[in-house]
Parts: structure tokens; sequence; C-alpha cells
């Protein structure tokens, strides 16, 4: 028999708490464990980044608010400052710190009307709605507080407004009212915390991976659970556009590995990744990809752009989380034989580089062929909205949208290669089919989230000029490697338009 351990007496976070609401086994690891956590993603360190900034600008909303800046590890003085903030009569408190049961949470806005009123919860969100894990997080605060012998008497979940347009920002957030769903849920929140704290006090429970690894939040510990229960590294959870309850059904009913599913029960693209994974064979269909490629006209240009999308926008016309594009690569083809060219933009200080990369795209892409972007939708996306915003440039922006013409439709429908691994993204493809030199391993920059991140560093004020460089040449070189992959990955369509006998 499992040995019985002490009760565990340590004090638990809110975040603990609603992480244990998702999955009991990721808390469990959390506290004991944590070495088995993976690396925080740049995407998820940058919603933490986004998160703190929406927070500390939603303070402006309460000039006269107290801040309680004790350390995170300062629980005693966080208390202390919380519990003289109150007394001294504040009205609004930001991260105001109360302790119940063993349970430790902080709140993003505490506030009241006046020194008699009862208190409102004030839970700041950097999405554009409210999720039900907002909810939970809430009423643990309604709880905690209450228990602490606070008076309140409203909970609101203060979101992003999509709709807000700089510099117009009074309304870029909304508030709901989730009071009544807090107040039912905040009954059943002493029943949760006793549970995770006599779960917490025994052995490492038995918990099946699911759907609650990626829901709400993705699972730091995916890695290890995926791990252990023997997921192949190609299984049902590659095959592509498979919808997710699909895929969580097919391993309730133990039919994880390729070999063990029926392929006649899939569309044609899963039928065929699935066929040629097991035979470990590429499938290239000639004839297919000639049709298609022989559309195209040359020029070709291959153009890839970078964007960032602020929660909080900066420039005129801009709404929350709207792309905005810093830097675009393109390398032009003007026959089948002739000598590659490049040109490209950086934009490369903290102003507004919409109009500058408008200028460089009419100026430097050309205006006859067609243009080839991979996933093109992003490109025209983007392409459009700078339309949209530069009348004078429209015309030319438009037509370049227009003349826009996509690979991965040819590689989706007519190549399948096992080292896809069901991916048809670029940096899967082009490895896969041109070799190890088209990877982006070890390089400075890697990835659109890496890119993001390099170029907020890049431009600001505190950072080095020797790191400024630094960023530049990482981000340049990141951008060019994704037009050149294009260009590298038409060349093998062509060269495999060709019928082999």
């Amino acid at each position: 028999m499992p040995t019985t351990k002490v009760k565990y007496e340590q004090r638990l976070s809110k975040s603990k708490v609603v992480l244990g609401m998702q999955c009991e086994k990721a808390l469990y690891l959390t506290i004991y464990k944590p070495e088995l956590a993976g690396e925080v993603s740049d995407s998820q360190q940058m919603i933490f980044d986004q998160g703190h900034e929406v927070g500390v600008f939603a303070q402006k909303g309460f000039p006269k608010g107290v801040v309680v800046d004790a350390a995170y590890n300062q629980t005693k003085l966080a208390l202390e400052q919380t519990k003289n903030a109150i007394k001294a009569g504040a009205l609004s408190i930001f991260e105001a710190t109360f302790e119940f049961q063993d349970v430790l949470v902080k709140v993003d806005i505490l506030n009241r009307k006046n020194a008699k009123s009862n208190w409102e919860i004030i839970e700041v969100k950097s999405s554009t709605d409210v999720k039900d894990v907002h909810i939970k997080d809430a009423a643990i605060q309604l709880w905690v507080l209450r228990g602490a012998g606070l008076k309140v008497s409203k909970v609101l979940v203060q979101h992003i407004n999509n709709q807000c347009v700089f510099p117009d920002l009074k309304n870029l957030f909304t508030d709901k009212d989730v009071t009544d769903e807090c107040e039912d849920l905040h009954k059943e929140i002493p029943s949760i915390v006793s549970k995770f704290q006599k779960m917490l006090g025994k052995d490492e429970p038995k918990a099946d991976i699911g759907p609650h690894c990626s829901d709400p939040y993705p699972c730091a510990f995916t890695e290890h659970c995926f791990g252990k229960c023997k997921i192949p590294e190609v299984s049902v959870f590659d095959i592509p556009r498979l919808s997710s309850d699909k895929k969580w059904q097919f391993y309730r009913d133990g039919k994880v590995e390729l070999r063990k599913l029926d392929s006649s029960e899939f569309n044609a693209s899963q039928k065929r990744m699935i066929e040629h994974t097991l035979a470990n064979k590429r499938f290239v269909d000639p004839a297919s990809i000639k049709k298609e490629i022989s559309k195209w006209e040359y020029p070709l240009s291959f153009l890839d752009f970078e964007t960032i999308a602020y929660a909080i926008p900066r420039f005129d016309g801009i709404r929350p989380y709207q792309q905005l594009p810093f830097q675009f690569s393109c390398h032009i083809l003007k026959s089948q034989k002739s000598k590659l060219t490049h040109v490209e933009y950086l934009h490369l200080n903290n102003t507004d580089p919409r109009e500058a990369i408008a200028k460089a795209l009419v100026e430097l892409v050309p205006e006859e062929g067609s243009v080839v972007a991979y996933n093109m939708g992003f490109e025209k996306m983007v392409l459009t909205g700078l339309a949209d915003q530069f009348p004078k440039l429209a015309k030319k922006l438009r037509a370049i949208a227009a003349r826009l013409v996509d690979p991965l439709t040819i590689f989706r429908a007519h190549v399948y290669d096992p080292k896809f691994a069901g991916s048809f993204s670029i940096k899967s493809v082009a490895p896969a089919l041109l070799g190890k030199a088209a990877s982006y391993d070890g390089m400075k920059v890697g990835g659109g989230t890496e890119a993001q991140s390099a170029f907020v560093e890049m431009i600001a004020s505190s950072t080095s000029e020797e790191k400024r460089n630094d960023l530049k040449n990482g981000l340049l070189e990141y951008c060019k490697k994704d037009t050149f992959g294009m260009v590298e990955l038409v060349g093998w369509l062509w060269e495999n338009s060709v019928e082999r006998r």
C-alpha cells in the first residue's frame, strides 16, 4: 500500500487552486516535482508580460489607489500593508493580499465607493472576453476575502474591449459583473480546497492525460505525462485537421498508434498521412503539382511579414491585438533560371511602422507576377489592412494582395513526407524536403513569437547599442530565411512536377 504522507500544511495560492481545478496531478507536480515542468515558451511569456502590462494600465482608472508593493515572497509584509491601507480608508487597493484557511490571494483591484461601502473585487484580464476559468479565479478570491472578514458585495471581470481604437483608450476595458456566478461557485471552494490539501498529503495522484492538458491553459507537465503514457512520436494526436474531441476519443478507445487506425475512416489528406507514415514512404503527385504551379506568373515575389499584436494599442486607428507589421522580406525571381534578388524592410524604432512598411512594399515588390506567400491568408490580411489605412497607396497594395499564391495548398493536397509528422508548417515541410540546412535550429531568432520578443527588445530605449544590433541582425536573418525557404520549396515543386519513369 502507498505510504500516507503527513498533512499538507503549506499555503496554497489562488493560481495553485485554479491549477488543481484543471488537474490535481499538475498541482501535485508543481509543488513536489517542479523540475519536471517544461520551460516557459516565448508565446506563454508574452502572454504573461502582456497580462502584467494590462494590469498596470487598469490601475490608471483608479488614480488614488494604494499599491501593496511587498515582494512576492514577503507575504507577511503584503498582508500587513493591505490591512494598513484598509484602516487608513483607502478606496482602491492594488494587489491587496489576503489569507484564509491557508489559501493566499492577491486582488488586482479592490475598490469601494466610500469608507463605509462594501468592497468590490475587480479581476483584470488581458483577454477580450470572460472565460469560465476567470470566474473560478474570482470565486476563490471572493471566498478568501469573505473568510478574512471583508464585506464584498460585487465581483467584476475587467477585460479588453477589442472595439477600442487608439488614441481614445477611455473604453479599453469592459467590465462584466460575475457576482452571481461567483456566489454559486464560491460555495464549492471550501470542499475543493480541502480536497487539494488532503491530496497533497498523500502520494502522487493517478491522473490520465486528456483535454484538460491544454484547457484552459497549456500544462507545464504535458511532455512528462505524455512520456509516461508512452505516446508514440507520431500518433493520432498528429493527424492534421482532426478535431480535438476525435483525437481524445481515439485515445480513450486505445487507438493512439497509427497502425491501429482504419485509414478509410478519414478524409483524403488524413488518410494519406496515416498510410504514408506507416509505409515510411513519400507521396508526390507530379501532375497535380504541375497543374497548380503552372498557373503562377513570373516574376515570382516571395513575401513574408513579421507582425506584433499589442494588447494596448499604441498607434492611430489600431485596435487591441490588431496585427501590426514591422518587417518584411521579399526574394524575387524574374524567371526560373534567373539570379535571385532580395529586398527587405525592418522598422528600427518605437514609432508607427505602417506607413514606412507600406511605402517600402509598393517601391520594392514588383508590380507584375505572382506573389508567393506560405499560408497566404495572413499576408493578405496585412496588405489589405495597410491599404485601408493609406488610401494613396491602396491601389498598389491591393494589387499585391490580388496576386498572392500559396504553396501550402499544393503541399497539403499533393505532397506528403513522413517527416512532416502531420504538420504542413514551413518549419516542418522545409527541413523534411530540403534537409538540415532548411532547419531553423540554432538561429538567434527562430520563430514568429521569438521575432516579436526580439522586436520589442530591439526598440526599447533601455537596450544597449550592441544588443540592438544583435537583435536587428537576428530578425533580418530570420525573415530572410522564411522567404528563401519558400524559394527552395517552390524549386522543389518544379523539380517534382515532372513525371519520372
